[in-house]
């Protein structure tokens, strides 16, 4: 287990949760444009990729297991 998978690993956790999150909310977009969607979705995903940044950058390949471990338990990254 390196750094860089568990980042990997939590950008799609958390992309993961966005797309869920869209669809949960589809009934509150549809009065939406197809211009107004795709730029809601843009913005999203951009709020995404930003906070999973953050410990992207910290985890580095020469992170310690134990800490590694610790990120894939507190954001459920089962199978990593």
């Amino acid at each position: 287990m390196s750094g860089g998978v568990i980042s990997q690993a939590l950008r799609d956790r958390f992309e993961s949760i966005r797309l869920s999150e869209v669809e949960r909310l589809e009934k509150k977009l549809r009065g939406l444009s197809d211009d107004e969607r795709r730029v809601v979705e843009a913005i999203t995903a951009e709020v995404v990729q930003a906070i999973a940044g953050v410990p992207a950058r910290a985890l580095a390949d020469e992170t310690a297991e134990p800490a590694l471990e610790a990120v894939v338990r507190l954001f459920a990254l089962d199978g990593v």
